[in-house]
C-alpha cells in the first residue's frame, strides 16, 4: 500500500516537472535584447581595446544561450542570454571608464603644463 503511494507521487513528481518544462517558452525577447547588446559593443573600438575579457565572456554567454534553444532548455537559454547582455554592458562600462580616465589624465596634463598664473601687481601706496 505504501509503496503504490510512493509510486504514485513520484508519478505526479515526474507528470508535474514534465508539464512545467513544456509550458517554458522561448525567450525571444531576452534572445534578441542579448544579441543587439552584443552586437553593439562588438563594433565599439574602444570596447574591444578595453575591455576584451568582458566582451568575450559575453560572446560566450550568447554561444551558450544558443545551444540551449537549439536544445530547448528555454530556461538555461534565458539564463545565459540575460547574462550575455549585463556582460556586455559591463564591457561597455568599462570601456566609458578608461576612456574618462584618459580624458581626465589629458586634462591634467594640459593643466600641469600651463605656466603658473601672475601675481597681480600690488598697487603702489598713495601718498
Amino acid at each position: 500500500m505504501q509503496n503504490n503511494l510512493i509510486r504514485g507521487a513520484i508519478a505526479a513528481l515526474a507528470l508535474g516537472a514534465l508539464a512545467a518544462c513544456s509550458s517554458t517558452k522561448p525567450p525571444q525577447a531576452e534572445m534578441a535584447v542579448a544579441q543587439s547588446a552584443i552586437q553593439r559593443v562588438s563594433t565599439a573600438p574602444q570596447v574591444t581595446a578595453n575591455a576584451p575579457v568582458e566582451l568575450q565572456n559575453a560572446r560566450d554567454l550568447w554561444s551558450k544561450a544558443q545551444r540551449a534553444m537549439e536544445d530547448k532548455k528555454y530556461e538555461d537559454a534565458r539564463r545565459y542570454a540575460e547574462a550575455a547582455e549585463a556582460e556586455a554592458r559591463v564591457a561597455e562600462s568599462r570601456a566609458q571608464v578608461a576612456e574618462n580616465q584618459s580624458r581626465l589624465e589629458a586634462v591634467k596634463r594640459g593643466y600641469q603644463s600651463q605656466p603658473a598664473p601672475m601675481p597681480a601687481p600690488v598697487p603702489a601706496p598713495v601718498r
